[in-house]
Formats: C-alpha cells, structure tokens, sequence
C-alpha cells in the first residue's frame, strides 16, 4: 500500500514541477522499488530479505529523526528588530516571482511590517530562464508591495545558498557593521530553514535566527524529502 501512495503522489509531483530534475522521480522510483520489493519478498532468500528489511528501517529511522530536526527548527520563531532580513533568492518568471519565491517574499514583507527598523537583503543571480536577476527580481516586487527602496539591498552574484549569506554578508560589512555582531532573520521556504541557519553560522553571523514562507502545499512532502538528501550532502560537505 505505501508503495502504490508513494507512486500516485510522485506522478503528482510530476505533473507539477514536470521532469526537469532527476529528484523529481523520487517518490516514482521509492514507490516501484517498495512495490516490487512487496512482491518478490516471499521469494528471496532469507538473508537477503533480513538485510534489505533491516536497510529500509534503518534508513527510515534516520529519516524520521533528520525530518523532525529539520520541521522542528522551521516552526521556531525568528527574533523580532533583526538589523537585517535576508531573502534567499528563488525563481523568477516572466510574470514574477515563482510561487515558493513569493512565499519567501511575503515572509519578508510581513516581518517587516512588524519590525519597520530593519533592512531587507534580495539575494540571487539571473538563471538562463529568467529575465531579470532573483535579488532584483525580489526588490521589485517588495517595493511595489510598499517597502520604500532605500531599506532593500540587493544581492544579486549568488547562484546557492552559501553564496547568498555570504555576498551579503559582504554587503553588510560595506555598510560599515560586522556580520558576527549583527543580527539577521533568514527567510527561505520552511524546509530549508535549517540547512540555511547551519550555512549562516558557518560563514559567521553569530546571531541568526530564521522565517519560514510556505509555497504549494501539495508539494511540500517531495521538498522536505529532498532536503533530507540536500542537508546530507551538506553535512558530509562539513566533515571534509
């Protein structure tokens, strides 16, 4: 049964974001194997079905444990009269912001609203596809919601998330303040949160707290299972 859920939501997946990333198999090719490994069980040699049976609870344990580290630092609360408020940057179209881009917007936009004394960094380079740069992109659309422009930088060099925090904390060095004595709010998709709190701390702001902006529902168990995959490599990336 898990793997026949697992199926119908990755063509779901699918259809949504289309198959330009080979992680957007995922959940298809998860569902497959559990239903294939269902169906020959009862054939395989007893050791090797102890083994493949102790690997996915393993596995799934480590999941459990990493995914509850990873939504249990989204719901904290960001620290309120942050010097800075960091967006990290996200799709822009055409039309504007992705749909996940403009959550992180309005995450950063109703902060604001409530702590008026901070400034808004735009973060993000222009990808092949899009017509202006991510940290413009994000500017404009903050300004035309009723920022005035001269509380937003933007950032617009970065291509990941290590860039992003890093070039602004260039910035902020620029306006004459030292990025481990400010404090900033990190404002990202919620799964990223963590990942994007431990690259902060990493490049040296030591006060630094985050807020989470919230895209298509339906979408966010595939974007929480990546960032299991993604906070991995980042780790392993740390131990090196």
């Amino acid at each position: 049964m898990t793997g026949i859920i697992f199926l119908i939501y990755g063509l779901i997946v699918l259809c949504i974001l289309g198959p330009n990333r080979i992680f957007n198999f995922f959940y298809i090719a998860a569902g497959l194997f559990l239903i294939l490994f269902s169906k020959c069980r009862d054939t395989m040699n007893d050791s090797v079905r102890k083994i493949l049976s102790v690997i996915i609870l393993l596995l799934a344990v480590v999941f459990i444990i990493v995914e509850t580290i990873i939504i249990t630092y989204a719901l904290k609360p960001s620290e309120k009269n942050a010097d800075y408020v960091i967006v990290l940057g996200s799709q822009i179209r055409s039309d504007g912001p992705s749909i996940d881009f403009q959550a992180r917007l309005d995450s950063a936009y109703a902060y604001f609203q409530e702590n008026p004394d901070s400034k808004i960094i735009c973060t993000g380079a222009k990808g092949p596809s899009e017509p202006v740069s991510e940290g413009q992109g994000g500017a404009e659309y903050l300004i035309m919601k009723g920022i005035p422009k001269e509380k937003i930088l933007v950032e617009d060099q970065s291509f990941n998330t290590y860039q992003n925090l890093e070039n602004a904390a260039k910035l902020i060095s620029q306006e004459g303040k030292d990025p481990s004595e400010t404090g900033i709010v990190v404002v990202s998709a919620s799964y990223h949160l963590y990942r994007a709190h431990l690259l902060a701390k990493r490049i040296g702001f030591d006060s630094v707290t985050c807020k989470g902006g919230h895209g298509l529902w339906t979408l966010q168990p595939h974007y929480y299972t990546r960032e299991f995959f993604a906070l991995g490599k980042e780790l392993l990336t740390t131990l090196r």
